[in-house]
């Protein structure tokens, strides 16, 4: 259902109109007959730039085809002509070997067009997209999505082929046509985009990199906050220390828990004042109780009292816990001395 979306995108207005406009030129150049021809040539090349301008930015994770322009149409660009050199060779050889071999030979390369396309995508190297061990790393990562983009690519040569013998306008059929390549293109990026981590690519937009970006601005905040937090504990006034710390962890909640525990005690840590740290390790303590971490908890308070080595739960419940988790976990002794503190308190 992932690639579907990747196969739909021509249907957009922006490609639609694209072809239109393509459509309309490749008429006046077939109705011009030899002297159009060079028309015809150029408007084909844009079609293709275009398609592989597609695959780039599906393969990118870019939802919205662009709009064609000077830069796209570049004449440096020269992946069209690689793909038709390679189309050319590999066709080519299989007819001229011919009978079954040569079946075998053409069955074998339109098995890995697909691929050839996608290195030639990605990399821009025609030896690259001729390189076996290449092109079998990506069939390996594409997984199941290299059969769908195999059965799209059959489907998309039965279409072309199909459109030829129905009774329709040869603009439709033309208009068709470029439709059904800019799927097989947009499709073989989406595929790219799908399969990014097993194929190691790492497109301009993803989950990964929105949530590295998030992760990084509250990484930022959560500095900024615990550098105001300072204030308070330089001037010995720790109980102002913990309040924003309070908030910080209401407002995430327990996704970012664990995280946040560790920033707040190592934050701490460093400003040698045992009272504010003590009050620090008793919130981000009684917090991983209450989101039922108890090893974590029990953890962070073990090396919370190697900085202070008196430091106790506020809450008798939060002791208890950690008492209960101690001897759970095989900590009998630890169990024992904190029944023991409890008992004096």
């Amino acid at each position: 259902m992932a690639l579907l979306r990747h196969a739909l995108r021509p249907a957009h207005l922006t490609a639609l109109l694209l072809i239109a406009t393509l459509t309309l030129l490749l008429s006046i150049a077939s109705l011009a007959g030899l002297p159009g021809l060079p028309l015809m040539v150029i408007v084909l090349s844009w079609l293709f730039k275009y398609a592989y301008v597609l695959l780039d930015l599906s393969a990118e994770g870019i939802a919205e085809p662009p709009v064609l322009s000077a830069e796209m149409v570049n004449p440096v660009e020269q992946r069209p002509l690689m793909q038709l050199a390679i189309c050319g060779a590999g066709f080519g050889l299989a007819w001229w070997i011919g009978g079954a071999p040569g079946y075998a030979i053409g069955a074998a390369f339109l098995a890995l067009l697909p691929a050839t396309a996608a290195v030639l995508g990605v990399t821009g190297s025609a030896i690259e997209a001729l390189n076996p061990l290449t092109l079998a790393r990506v069939i390996r990562g594409l997984g199941s999505a290299y059969l769908v983009l195999l059965a799209a690519t059959i489907t998309f040569a039965a279409a072309i082929y199909g459109l030829e013998h129905l009774p329709v306008w040869g603009a439709v059929k033309t208009a068709a046509a470029q439709w059904l390549l800019l799927s097989l293109f947009s499709l073989i990026g989406g595929a790219i985009y799908e399969r990014r981590q097993a194929l190691g690519h790492e497109p301009q937009v993803s989950p990964e990199r929105t949530a590295d970006r998030e992760e990084r601005e509250r990484v930022r905040r959560r500095e900024r906050m615990l550098e105001d937090a300072y204030v308070p504990a330089r001037i010995h006034e720790p109980h102002r220390v913990v309040e924003p710390m309070s908030r910080w962890l209401d407002a995430a909640g327990d996704a970012q828990l664990e995280t946040d525990a560790c920033a707040f005690l190592a934050r701490a840590a460093n400003w040698n004042e045992p009272r504010t740290y003590s009050l620090v390790a008793q919130l981000v303590i009684s917090r991983l109780i209450a989101a039922r971490k108890f090893s974590l908890a029990l953890e962070r308070f073990e090396a919370a009292r190697r900085v202070v080595p008196d430091l106790a739960m506020a809450s008798p419940a939060d002791a208890r816990v950690l008492i209960q988790h101690a001897r759970a976990t095989g900590r009998a002794r630890l169990a024992e001395r904190l029944e023991a503190e409890a008992a004096r308190s």
